[in-house]
């Protein structure tokens, strides 16, 4: 698959000659890499699209020519750290681009399969002016996405693959008149910008529940400790599906890969974390907040960013 594209930072570079952890972690040495913009991963069989917001990732996408589909940042990232084969790009765009190539994932079209042989692209396209249509036109020639934006019934961008800059209107149409050209319509473009829980969030927590378990079973013994953290785990992703992707195995470490919303993941987090420390403080007593709090303030100041402490019922 390719993209429009905006100004390039890294272009076509095989996977064997980049650091991915050191692309990623670049806006936090130089200000150039602040950008808002996508990392694209290019495999033979689909694009992985890393999305980027004053350079730090918020969000991730796989695109083949059948699926369409979020998926973790850290999955992409061990994939390409592993990855023998492919190339990786890194492009500087504008807010709007990255909106609609989310939306192109996350949304169901209002149309696919649109047949322009019975009508003319021009006339198609300003009966959804007059309609003061909100929304995107999406269309694929071969490998190649490309997007019509509206407003309103207003066109404030086009965005044609492989191109840098902003497209006039009229560059639409040879696109749109071609009859292997795929089109859909989207009836809206997401305002707000997803967000997931990033792999150093992800991390952190699995760090906190394996040093809770180990430390809860010092004094209690494994088997007891693995048996009451399966049973909260259980409880927890009820109200939580995601917990359910989290994994504890029989040497207590806590591991896993999510899609969710910050928020949503700081809530589920808390919620596991409280059924743990609760069922743990009928056997400690005083001693489970003991060793609770100790190992929370070892990552407090990042606790706090994600607003844990609010959910929890352990303050720091």
């Amino acid at each position: 698959m390719r993209f429009p594209r905006g100004r390039s930072i890294i272009e076509n570079t095989r996977l064997e000659f980049i650091n991915l952890d050191n692309v990623l972690s670049a806006s936090k040495r130089e200000r150039v890499h602040r950008i808002s913009g996508y990392i694209a991963i290019t495999y033979h069989d689909a694009v992985e699209l890393i999305f980027l917001n004053q350079g730090e990732p918020f969000n991730a996408a796989r695109i083949g020519k059948e699926t369409r589909e979020i998926i973790p940042i850290s999955e992409i990232v061990e994939k390409a750290k592993k990855a023998t084969t492919g190339t990786l790009s890194e492009y500087a765009t504008d807010e709007m681009l990255l909106k609609v190539i989310i939306s192109s994932v996350t949304l169901k079209p209002l149309k696919t399969q649109v047949d322009l042989s019975r009508i003319q692209p021009k006339i198609f396209v300003e009966k959804l002016k007059k309609s003061k249509f909100n929304g995107f036109i999406w269309m694929r020639l071969g490998l190649d996405e490309s997007f019509v934006c509206f407003e309103n019934g207003v066109i404030p961008a086009c965005y044609i693959a492989g191109r840098a800059e902003k497209a006039l209107e009229d560059e639409i149409y040879p696109i749109l008149m071609k009859p292997e050209t795929n089109v859909a319509i989207f009836d809206r473009i997401e305002k707000v910008i997803a967000e997931q829980a990033t792999p150093a969030q992800v991390e952190m927590f699995c760090k906190i529940f394996t040093a809770l378990l180990k430390g809860y079973a010092h004094p209690l013994g494994q088997s007891l400790v693995l048996r009451t953290a399966m049973l909260s785990k259980s409880t927890a992703q009820k109200e939580f599906p995601f917990v359910e992707k989290f994994r504890i195995e029989s040497d207590l470490s806590f591991s896993g890969e999510v899609v969710v919303e910050p928020k949503v993941f700081a809530q589920g987090m808390a919620r596991i974390f409280d059924l743990i420390y609760d069922s743990f403080s009928t056997f400690l007593g005083k001693e489970s907040e003991v060793i609770a709090r100790k190992i929370l303030t070892d990552y407090r100041f990042a606790l706090k960013s994600l607003q844990f402490f609010d959910y929890t019922k352990l303050k720091i």
